[in-house]
């Protein structure tokens, strides 16, 4: 349980966040709203970008991975790793086709290169997407709280929720940057906490690389194309690519954001396999929270509680702004729905109506590992996607189309009729790829004209 100590830690951190955001809002003009002005330097993109991807994904899943399967697990971590390697190429290019474009939204791409079809679809991908890592990131939230006190589950969805809203509605994309420099520095003491946990920890950890090959084959490579893709069709990631100042800027916040993901990563695994000898009867899905509640001194376990809160609170913001701007500008706007100069206040409304969505959504499902490989395969399929459009530009429009439509088709419909596991990555992957090919067929028997401006990505052409 907490002490009171603990709950002063936890309002402060909350009204420091909550007066970051408020104060982000004054006089601020639009695009520091949508997008910070596109004038974000190294060290805030590298904290924006660090503390968006340390949410519940690789806190609470990660660590239930490698609670369940021991080394089986890092398939997913060293998938990420390449992925982000192969990200910091393809990023130079969208950078420079963004900053020429004015791109917000990952979407924007889609309907810049490939037309207002492929756009809408690629817009109902990121809106599902990211609305799905929020509330996954509410449940993990309200987990940690109802493990450590006596807030009831439903009471800390609401109350994370009210106060993101609050600085969304008065900062938007200029306060989630502000208030991730400020969320970073507790994933750092945590990273202290951790190292802590390990080195005063009795147990010897049995580490044989063997064990990798351990899982079945498909496991292997569902966990290592999932963490490979996510980089490539991750929204939130892309609107930092677009809101940063240039390209010298760009390449410093990669390099540093995946050097710390790493670390984190691998120290995360350790403390995964700690946990799993030290409390081997325990559920996968808490395993962090109760591993930490159990095996640290109940001060450092009550620091633990704010830090795993302000990780799982950065991510959050960080989803729903993205999901909300998607379905403002990439929806809304382009369809006529609101007014260019009505953006701003048709976002804060968005902001609303998404928060009460996933709030609701997390006081009803509540399973974290089944939810994120719903959510992980639909992101790891469109980044597959987009890998196929980088290598080959000249995809035809048919081909993006099937693809985007066989992705939803290829993991909601397995995951109605055979349940949510690792397969749905396999399921997403073949779905993707079919697309493609079914598109292509398509196209030869029955040819559409597409027409492309001429653009810095190799696109002065487009196959028909």
């Amino acid at each position: 349980m907490l002490t009171s100590t603990d709950f002063w830690i936890i309002g402060a951190y909350f009204l420091i966040i909550l007066l970051v955001g408020v104060l982000t809002g004054r006089k601020q003009k639009k695009e520091d709203f949508l997008i910070s002005g596109r004038k974000l330097k190294a060290l805030q993109a590298t904290a924006t970008i660090f503390s968006s991807r340390i949410g519940a994904a690789i806190l609470l899943t990660y660590t239930a991975l490698v609670f369940m399967y021991g080394m089986g697990a890092l398939w997913y971590f060293i998938g990420s790793v390449f992925g982000l390697f192969v990200f910091y190429f393809f990023g130079l290019k969208v950078k420079k086709l963004a900053d020429k474009e004015k791109f917000y939204t990952m979407p924007d791409f889609f309907f810049f290169l490939k037309g207002r079809f492929a756009g809408y679809l690629a817009t109902l991908i990121t809106i599902i997407i990211m609305f799905g890592w929020v509330v996954l990131n509410f449940i993990a939230g309200a987990k940690l709280i109802d493990e450590y006190t006596t807030i009831s589950y439903n009471f800390s969805v609401i109350l994370v929720g009210v106060i993101i809203l609050i600085y969304l509605l008065a900062g938007g994309f200029d306060a989630v940057v502000k208030t991730d420099v400020v969320q970073t520095i507790g994933i750092f003491l945590l990273f202290i906490l951790m190292l802590f946990l390990l080195a005063t920890t009795e147990t010897k950890l049995d580490i044989a690389f063997g064990d990798l090959f351990a899982l079945p084959a498909f496991q292997i490579v569902s966990y290592f194309l999932a963490g490979f893709f996510i980089p490539m069709a991750s929204p939130e990631l892309w609107q930092r690519v677009y809101a940063m100042k240039d390209k010298q800027n760009y390449r410093r916040a990669i390099f540093l954001s995946s050097l710390f993901y790493m670390i984190i990563g691998s120290i995360l695994l350790l403390i995964g396999l700690v946990i799993r000898n030290e409390l081997p009867g325990i559920e996968a899905d808490t395993s962090l929270i109760v591993g930490f509640s159990k095996l640290l001194p109940v001060g450092l376990a009550g620091l633990s509680v704010v830090i795993i809160y302000s990780s799982v609170s950065s991510s959050a913001d960080t989803y729903m702004f993205t999901a909300s701007a998607s379905f403002t500008q990439d929806f809304m706007e382009k369809t006529g729905l609101t007014k260019k100069e009505k953006l701003k206040g048709t976002l804060r409304y968005s902001l609303f109506g998404l928060m009460l969505l996933g709030i609701t959504m997390a006081l009803i499902l509540r399973d974290i590992v089944d939810a994120t490989f719903f959510f992980v395969s639909l992101t790891m399929s469109l980044g597959l996607l987009v890998v196929v459009i980088w290598i080959y530009p000249k995809v035809n429009r048919q081909s993006v189309n099937y693809s985007i439509l066989l992705c939803l088709v290829g993991v909601i419909v397995p995951a109605f009729i055979f349940g949510i596991s690792e397969r749905l990555v396999i399921w997403a992957f073949a779905s993707c790829l079919g697309g493609v090919l079914i598109g292509y067929v398509v196209h030869l028997l029955k040819p559409m004209k597409e027409k492309f401006p001429r653009t810095g990505f190799n696109r002065n052409s487009a196959g028909d």
